[in-house]
């Protein structure tokens, strides 16, 4: 019965992402931080539950670079956004399936945990002239009356490294939801940098 609960969510992944048809070339994340220990750092897929992966810094369990996973950037035809759908390709025995990267939350805390789930849902991200992982808004509630609407959607780029659970207790990749400083006292503020696998 588990077994196939999960290939009906796989196939519903799938599905999710039929309208990102341009995908970019496969490529690792390098975490770049003033923190020694984590600077230089890739970040790889680490489990979280049943098909769902975390971005966890490849030094904290030892792995080193080599443990590095790829991944690839998915836009959509119909747009000439430079925002798309980070996907993992999640691979099995008798399956592969490109899994969407989301934002998970929770309420008691303003830092949310990026985990690729076999789901329908997805946080839209992009990659600056520098190839740095950044969200971007087109809202702005920081005054009063907020600003809606943009002329031009604003990047930011509010990733941090923490001890999080999102399944298991691992130091993972994360993002600070709003302004606030980041309320986990283990996150160090980092900037996630794609690089490109060379053929």
């Amino acid at each position: 019965m588990k077994t196939s609960t999960t290939i009906i969510a796989l196939a519903a992944a799938t599905t999710t992402l039929a309208q990102y048809t341009n995908q970019s070339a496969p490529f690792k994340l390098q975490i770049k931080s003033e923190n020694e220990t984590l600077n230089g750092n890739y970040l790889y897929a680490c489990h979280e539950g049943a098909a769902i992966e975390g971005l966890c810094p490849a030094n904290a369990i030892n792995l080193g670079s080599a443990g590095a996973s790829t991944y690839n950037f998915n836009t959509s035809a119909s747009t000439t956004s430079a925002v798309g759908v980070l996907t993992y390709l999640l691979q099995g025995s008798n399956f592969a399936v490109s899994e969407p990267f989301a934002l998970s939350y929770t309420p008691s805390t303003n830092v949310a945990v990026p985990l690729f789930y076999p789901d329908t849902t997805y946080t839209e991200v992009g990659f600056d002239a520098d190839n740095k992982l950044f969200i971007e808004a087109y809202v702005d509630d920081t005054v009063t009356p907020l600003k809606d609407g943009l002329d031009k959607a604003k990047d930011y780029y509010r990733w941090v490294v923490c001890e999080t659970y999102a399944g298991y207790d691992y130091y993972t990749l994360a993002w600070v939801m709003g302004k606030a400083p980041a309320q986990n006292p283990s996150c160090q503020a980092v900037d996630v940098v794609r690089e490109f696998v060379k053929a």
